[in-house]
């Protein structure tokens, strides 16, 4: 059993197959992006109003949780101060881009996600020192280096890409069939760029979850193992699908959001096995 398991954890988090697989998902959507636009629009969906939300919550749960999860580990930390620069570096652009963005979308929700990142902030608190009580810090430890690095390369790194493309969104087409353009085509900046899907990018490391068994004993089991993925690609999907509803993404749009995180994320997690050895 520990041996089809070890066997699965390498498939799962293969970079090179990642790679492949994006390859692919890349090549077919590049000639059906119009077609599911146009199929899957519907501006009125409250599913879709709904996980257009819930896809941002997984980046200030995750960024709080691991910029908290830094602090706590410092003592095992290879660099301190560059720790402690980085973690509340990355603890404010955590918060500030995810109320940035809640904001834009719905400036309702605004006070109720600020009162969430406090609750948030200490849950997180608490569980750091329960988790660092019993002897378990090198395993957070790697487990927060792999979420910091995937939270910020979701927040920033597609932010940052979608300079590259400004790629125009289905909803400002006025007439998609003539207006349609691949997502490798550059184009000025000043269209509201559609590729990659940072909904996407954010909602995918809720993947983070299947981590969570290194530090947490009581999850190191088939049914956990179950529920955490269940829940990592429902929120994901979900997200995704709700994006292509809205008309403000295509389908590679929110395929290169979701794999830019889940690249991170298998590319940290190999790097840190090889590099960090566990206790």
């Amino acid at each position: 059993m520990d041996a089809n398991k070890s066997r699965l954890k390498r498939i799962v988090w293969n970079s090179p197959l990642c790679i492949f697989i994006f390859a692919i998902g890349m090549l077919f959507f590049t000639f059906y992006d119009l077609p599911i636009a146009k199929a899957m629009y519907l501006i009125d969906s409250s599913y879709a109003r709904i996980f257009e939300i819930v896809g941002l919550l997984t980046t200030p749960m995750a960024g709080i949780f691991f910029a908290i999860s830094n602090f706590l580990t410092l003592r095992v930390a290879r660099n301190r101060m560059l720790s402690i620069i980085l973690g509340w570096l990355s603890l404010i652009v955590f918060i500030g881009f995810n109320l940035l963005s809640v904001g834009i979308l719905n400036i309702r929700w605004l006070g109720v996600l600020f009162l969430f990142d406090l609750v948030f902030i200490r849950f997180s608190i608490w569980a750091n020192r329960y988790i660092c009580s019993t002897a378990r810090v090198v395993e957070l430890r790697k487990v927060m280096l792999i979420g910091m690095i995937a939270t910020l390369v979701a927040v920033l790194g597609q932010t940052i890409i979608k300079y590259g493309f400004n790629r125009p969104r289905f909803i400002t087409l006025t007439d998609p069939d003539s207006q349609f353009t691949y997502w490798f085509v550059h184009h000025p900046i000043a269209h509201d760029s559609s590729f990659p899907s940072g909904h996407a990018a954010q909602s995918a490391l809720s993947f983070i979850l299947v981590f969570l068994k290194r530090f947490i004993p009581k999850l190191r089991s088939t049914k956990w193992d179950i529920i955490m993925w269940a829940m990592a690609i429902f929120i994901t999907s979900s997200t995704m699908i709700s994006r292509m509803l809205l008309g403000v993404h295509y389908a590679s749009d929110v395929w290169a959001g979701c794999f830019l995180t889940l690249f991170t994320l298998s590319l940290t997690n190999w790097y840190l096995e090889k590099t960090i050895p566990s206790k």
